[in-house]
Parts: C-alpha cells; sequence; structure tokens
C-alpha cells in the first residue's frame, strides 16, 4: 500500500496554490518579453520557465495578448495604489510635499525603466495595428493606465487643498510630469545629444520632480 500511495501524497504536496501558479507565470512573462520582445516569445517558453503546462497559461489569462495585459497592468496598478495609501492626504497633511512628489517621480520612473521594452511593444501596437489582438489589449491597457493615473489626480488635489495651494490643474500637472518621465526613459535618444555627456538618472528624477512641483504649488513663494 504504501508503494502506491506515495505517490500520490507527494503529488498532492507538490500542488501549487492558484495565486502561486499566476505569479510564477506573471514573472516568467514579464522576464521573457522584457528580454525577447513580445512576438519572439512563445507561451511554450513562457509555460515551461514557469513550470507549467502551455494549457495553465489559457486557462488563466485568456490569450498571450491578455497575458501582456496582466504582465504590464499589474505593476504599475500597484504602484499607483500603494502611493496613493502611503501620501493620504489625511494622515500626511504635515509631510513636506517634495517627498509626495519625489516618491511618486521616482517610482514612476523606475518602473517605466524596468518595463521599458514592454511599453515600447505597447506603443507600436497602438501605432501599426498589425497584431489586431494586441491592438486591442494596448487599447484597454491605455485606458487603465489614464484612469490610474486619476488616483494621483486626486491625491494631489487633495494635498493642494490641505496645504491651501494655489488652484491645482491636476489632470494636466500629472499628465506633463508622466510625459516627461516616459520621455526621459523611452526617447533619451531624442532628447539628449550623443556628443554630450547625458544626465544621469538623479539629476533627471530631481528636474522632474521640480516640474511636478511647480505644477502643484505655482512659483515658489506664491
Amino acid at each position: 500500500m504504501a508503494l502506491t500511495t506515495e505517490p500520490l501524497v507527494e503529488r498532492r504536496n507538490a500542488r501549487r496554490a492558484p495565486d502561486q501558479v499566476r505569479s510564477l507565470i506573471l514573472k516568467a512573462a514579464h522576464r521573457l518579453f522584457s528580454a525577447q520582445g513580445y512576438h519572439a516569445t512563445p507561451t511554450r517558453q513562457i509555460a515551461d520557465e514557469a513550470g507549467v503546462g502551455e494549457s495553465v497559461i489559457f486557462r488563466n489569462f485568456g490569450s498571450k495578448a491578455e497575458l501582456f495585459e496582466t504582465t504590464i497592468l499589474t505593476p504599475f496598478s500597484q504602484f499607483v495604489d500603494d502611493w496613493a495609501t502611503t501620501w493620504d492626504a489625511k494622515t500626511t497633511s504635515a509631510t513636506d510635499p517634495t517627498r509626495v512628489a519625489e516618491a511618486f517621480v521616482k517610482g514612476f520612473y523606475d518602473l517605466a525603466d524596468e518595463h521599458q521594452e514592454l511599453l515600447r511593444t505597447l506603443i507600436a501596437a497602438r501605432v501599426n495595428g498589425v497584431d489586431p489582438g494586441l491592438a486591442e489589449v494596448a487599447t484597454r491597457v491605455s485606458g487603465k493606465l489614464a484612469n490610474n493615473l486619476g488616483v494621483v489626480s486626486r491625491v494631489l488635489l487633495e494635498h493642494g487643498a490641505a496645504r491651501h495651494f494655489r488652484d491645482v490643474d491636476a489632470p494636466v500637472t500629472v499628465a506633463v510630469s508622466v510625459g516627461s518621465v516616459l520621455s526621459l526613459v523611452l526617447l533619451d535618444d531624442w532628447l539628449f545629444s550623443p556628443s554630450q555627456r547625458r544626465p544621469g538618472k538623479a539629476r533627471q528624477i530631481k528636474e522632474a520632480t521640480q516640474m511636478l512641483l511647480y505644477g502643484v504649488t505655482g512659483p515658489r513663494g506664491a
């Protein structure tokens, strides 16, 4: 009896929770999409790296394009939610606004830098539309990312009200700041001459933070 039941026990103990399986797939997909690009990464390779059957990917995510959607949306949504919770104006109204702005700019810069290849894939899908499934996903992702920035606008408005700053055009301020960070990360070769030394990451984050602060507080001393 022991010889027949032991393998069953081992297999049962080897079963992984659904959340763990999804996490393994997302980690594998992120690494491979980033290293090889979306189109050069087959789902079979993702499944092999995650240690699951290829059918498990489709059961959990529906399609390769939808897996890509979750891979890029999850970290950005989690970052915005964590930032908004950390810098809730009701509990941090005495906090230096520079820290609030810098935490957002640095966190977003790091995310954009880590997900460069995925972001470029999204942009290309929106522009060329060669892959209809991916183009549809790109449209959904851009809409959801924009909705996440609405959370950032709300937090900035709350901080502005708590500190009696001038009227803040939060949507435009956030859009300009985020657009600047994305440009610094994705279009750096357009922005900085190859004949000159490029500004370091810390310097870029510092200046982008000052731009965001200026949009919220207005001229210094106002």
